[in-house]
């Protein structure tokens, strides 16, 4: 008679895995640890370096060194028990990087006195980089005041004075791999005063009347790529990239100016002298050439 059905179960056999650590770029006199993972315990492991077998001890975890071991990495295992073997793991490429270098921004250079200089240093996309900054020939490095503060790969200069003028590095370190990237380019920092705004009214005439027509003239030395803001009163009344403002008929107030840059509109000049427009009432001498109405002004 047929015997009783009897189910045949095949399992398939383990698949080691291998992973590194550290984990991401690797750099030339690292050490990196190896580590085969394997189901089930009581394993021997077999490392093998580019298709060929490691005599090294057959454990869990190997070390290697950089750059003489790079290679792509593959482990299995090896047991008297069932299952008494391993498939082969997916190969794990060991690549050595060559060591980044930082690179060095500065915004805004030149800057003015009393501005915020932001210096920002960075290392590629690697989120573990620590950044240190220095200062001048010496390579000094910069110490930190309630001026000047770090937060991540910002160093903050804050109301920058004449003397935080120089050459600044920066260089960005991984401490807990003793990694340290080639230092930046060094850029200079230049801090100079601000240009002084001079505000002039025309015509110059000792009295103003009601419907006349008054220019108010900003000049400012040094100024490149900026707008002219005129004020009325402390308010903004008029922005222009002329440095004329006309105003028809004249209105009272306290006017001064100012430069803004174009680019970010952040402050570019100091603020001028003011000029206080007072408009009498209607002058009998309205309809008179300019020179009758100066002359009998006077």
């Amino acid at each position: 008679m047929w015997s009783d059905a009897v189910r045949l179960t095949v399992t398939a056999l383990p698949t080691a895995s291998v992973k590194a650590s550290p984990r991401g770029p690797l750099y030339s006199g690292e050490t990196v640890t190896l580590q085969c993972d394997i189901d089930y315990r009581d394993w021997t492991y077999h490392w093998h370096r580019d298709n060929h077998l490691l005599p090294i001890p057959t454990s869990k975890t190997t070390t290697i060194s950089l750059p003489d071991q790079a290679g792509q990495y593959q482990c299995e295992g090896t047991r008297t028990r069932r299952p008494e073997r391993t498939y082969l793991s997916s190969s794990l490429t060991i690549v050595v990087a060559a060591l980044p270098k930082a690179t060095l921004t500065i915004t805004p250079n030149p800057a003015y006195t009393g501005e915020t200089v932001a210096l920002t240093c960075s290392v590629g996309s690697d989120s573990g980089w620590r950044y240190t900054w220095y200062k001048d020939n010496t390579k000094k490095v910069v110490t930190l005041s309630g001026r000047h503060t770090t937060t991540g790969v910002t160093f903050t200069i804050k109301k920058a004075a004449e003397s935080d003028q120089g050459l600044y590095w920066c260089q960005g370190e991984i401490q807990s791999r003793s990694i340290s990237s080639i230092i930046s380019d060094p850029v200079t920092i230049t801090v100079k005063e601000r240009p002084v705004a001079v505000l002039t009214l025309q015509p110059n005439w000792p009295q103003i009347f009601s419907g006349e027509t008054v220019t108010l003239r900003c000049d400012i030395q040094g100024g490149e790529e900026i707008e002219y803001v005129f004020y009325s009163s402390g308010k903004s009344v008029y922005t222009k990239t002329e440095p004329e403002y006309r105003i028809s008929p004249a209105k009272n107030g306290l006017y001064t100016c100012k430069g803004l840059q174009k680019t970010n509109g952040l402050k570019h000049s100091q603020t001028s002298n003011a000029i206080q427009l007072t408009v009498l009432g209607k002058s009998v001498f309205m309809g008179f050439q300019d020179k009758d109405r100066r002359d009998e002004v006077k």
